[in-house]
């Protein structure tokens, strides 16, 4: 059986590769986008999963949360084909090619960990609703040791909480993108 900590790292190298090919500059405006969407799933959880979904079964609470993640990361990816890909921008001002993509691929890995991450946390906190395909890790596990590194119990400390750290780090995105733009 395949650990879920496997999946996120192969998912988490996946990313990089893309983050070295698209620079950290597109890299940073994704991971803004994906961070909003984590900071909305976050805050209207209870309202999501609760009053929204309550006649739902886990399974489709688990796939509308995983869903609304990524068509947000996906339009989040975009922003060269929403813009006009046709008008040549120079990604890399003042820095110099290997910078660029290394700095890229270190994004494009938080990208990775943001999204495989959160999909394994919408899993978890609606009791594995894939099984048996998909089971909750045995105790003492490596993966049931990592479900606490898990995007959303790192940023906002699990369901039901305020998240101010989450908060904190969209408010610093999009700082930092409206500066990069």
């Amino acid at each position: 059986m395949l650990e879920l900590v496997t999946l996120v790292w192969v998912s988490i190298l996946v990313f990089a590769v893309i983050g070295l090919g698209r620079g950290w500059t597109k890299e940073v405006i994704a991971m803004a986008g994906v961070t909003l969407g984590l900071f909305a799933l976050h805050q209207f959880d209870a309202a999501i999963r609760e009053q929204l979904l309550g006649n739902v079964s886990a399974g489709g609470k688990f796939l509308f949360q995983c869903a609304v993640l990524l068509i947000i990361a996906f339009f989040a990816y975009q922003t060269r084909a929403l813009r006009g890909g046709g008008r040549s921008e120079p990604d890399n001002a003042g820095r110099d090619a290997l910078q660029a993509k290394a700095l890229g691929g270190i994004v494009g890995a938080l990208n990775g960990y943001l999204l495989s991450g959160s999909v394994w946390y919408f899993m978890h906190i609606n009791d594995y609703p894939l099984a048996p395909y998909i089971e909750a890790p045995a105790a003492g596990s490596l993966s049931h040791g990592t479900v606490s590194n898990l995007p959303l119990f790192v940023l906002a400390a699990g369901p039901g909480t305020p998240g101010e750290l989450l908060s904190l780090t969209v408010i610093a995105l999009f700082i930092t993108v409206l500066v990069l733009i």
